[in-house]
């Protein structure tokens, strides 16, 4: 066995698999490695060099432990390549020293410096760099004042700085199922739209005759509205894995990256509309900026976005992380694998604080349960499964009168004899189960009133009452277009 700097962990404790739980005992920074998930992705990528950075470790007295432990337990004989000792090296550097080297970089980039010269740079003072510390370093930067919009801007540069340390990282492997293998199959279909759409793109040229573009721009419109399909898997990450990242710190790269989805969406939105027109060197030229901002993205998930998760959820986030993936649901089809499944011994209990009203989804007080329910755009009131009214919100703009004296009254009491039969065949339909919805509408002067009763059911089917929503709807009748940007009344 011969122990260089550049061996990767995972190479190593496959050889050795006692290593783990070594590693694991001499410094607790290395536990990491009895996390099988972990041990495949981040283990392939780091190198003992790597490794010892991490750990705080002098590379050299790691590597001297390692090769004590294999002859001890397995009576080989080991080889050390040492460390190159020259210098204060990359290899060397602690992993303060590296996030300053790393700053200072970048500020230059955003100064204008060549991307060049400073990618040697970087390849001479601090060598490679993992998915966390970019991570860290977009975090610290905006800390330190860089606005957001700036990081955004150069974001693509930032890759371009990094990519030949990113390259020789391979993509996460992860077992079908897990939420970050979803991720990466959804991403091979999204790939495979691209490559695609740049294949038809240089077939048709620069400026595609008549013939040529009448063949090909159904295609193309069909491409782009199956591409659109993209937004669920943004949507995933914007509500799923961005919120368990900001738990643990991890906002900056989160909120940069959920505007470049934002820019994606304005894309295939803008390429939608060109292709419904005639002007076919833009068309060609939007679509193939489509593609190419698609596939960075792609790119930045599976090199930084993903191993990072990886390397910072716990199991019990990944398995909150797949019921919710579940809820909101998957794009193209893909359905996750079974190989690995959540935990369902772990329960995801709800946020609970004390003197609040503790929801499923939240905890609020009573004042503010009162607020929301009386500014809420509509009015409310509950009868409960004996017909009693037994509450209603006491707002402004009310579109029929109540007083408390409703409280507790027979809600067939509180209707004209002429609506009596109708109330009492929908309170019946409701508690049988043969209805959960019954809708009205009517014009009160210039008013357009809209009226719904919504059957209340509990978990186990079980009659909770009934909901009257009355909602003024004359503005809301009237509006058309669309109004996209803030503009006060």
């Amino acid at each position: 066995m011969k122990l260089t700097p550049k061996l990767s962990i995972l190479q190593l404790v496959q050889s050795y698999p006692f290593l783990i739980d070594d590693l694991a005992a001499k410094n607790p920074l290395f536990s990491k490695l009895k996390q099988p998930v972990l041990l495949k992705t981040m283990g392939r990528l780091a190198t003992l060099e790597k490794a010892a950075s991490l750990g705080k470790e002098n590379l050299l007295d790691l590597m001297l432990f390692i090769a004590g432990r294999i002859m001890e337990i397995t009576g080989e004989n080991v080889e050390i390549e040492p460390p190159k000792a020259h210098g204060a090296s990359a290899a060397t550097l602690s992993k303060s020293e590296r996030m300053e080297g790393l700053k200072d970089i970048i500020r230059e980039l955003h100064t204008g410096k060549d991307l060049n010269t400073l990618k040697e740079k970087f390849a001479k003072t601090v060598g490679d760099i993992t998915p966390e510390e970019i991570a860290q370093l977009e975090q610290a930067l905006v800390k330190e004042g860089l606005e957001e919009t700036e990081i955004k801007r150069l974001c693509n540069l930032h890759v371009d700085l990094f990519k030949g340390a990113l390259d020789v990282q391979e993509p996460p492997s992860v077992p079908p199922g897990h939420p970050i293998h979803t991720y990466m199959k959804e991403n091979e279909r999204i790939t495979e739209l691209t490559n695609s759409l740049i294949q038809e793109l240089q077939r048709l040229g620069e400026r595609p005759n008549d013939t040529i573009w009448s063949f090909t721009v159904g295609h193309l419109r069909n491409l782009v509205t199956e591409l659109s399909g993209i937004n669920i898997h943004y949507v995933r990450k914007e509500n799923q894995l961005f919120p368990l990242l900001e738990r643990h710190g991890i906002e900056a790269p989160a909120k940069v990256m959920w505007e470049v989805h934002d820019d994606i969406r304005s894309l295939l939105k803008k390429n939608k509309s060109l292709l419904q027109g005639e002007d076919r060197p833009v068309i060609c030229k939007g679509l193939e900026e489509m593609a190419q901002a698609i596939e960075d993205m792609i790119y930045k998930e599976e090199r930084i976005l993903f191993p990072m998760a990886l390397d910072t959820l716990t199991s019990e986030e990944w398995t909150q992380a797949r019921h919710g993936d579940d809820e909101i649901g998957y794009c193209f089809d893909i359905i996750p694998g079974s190989e690995w499944l959540p935990d369902e011994e772990f329960e995801i209990a709800p946020y609970q604080a004390s003197g609040l009203v503790n929801l499923d989804t939240g905890a609020l007080s009573v004042e503010v349960i009162n607020n929301m329910l009386c500014n809420l755009p509509v009015d409310m009131s509950f009868v409960d499964p004996e017909g009693k009214v037994s509450y209603y919100s006491d707002s402004s703009h009310r579109n029929f009168p109540r007083s408390p004296a409703v409280i507790g009254r027979n809600v067939i009491n509180c209707h004209p004899p002429k609506s009596v039969h109708m109330v009492t065949e929908i309170l019946e339909k409701f508690k049988s189960g043969e209805r959960d919805r019954a809708e009205f509408w009517l014009e009160l002067g210039e008013k357009f009133i809209h009226i719904q009763y919504i059957a209340l059911r509990g978990e186990d089917g079980e009659y909770q009452g009934c909901l009257e929503v009355g909602q003024d709807a004359t503005h809301v009748r009237s509006l058309t277009g669309q109004r996209r940007l803030l503009e006060w009344e």
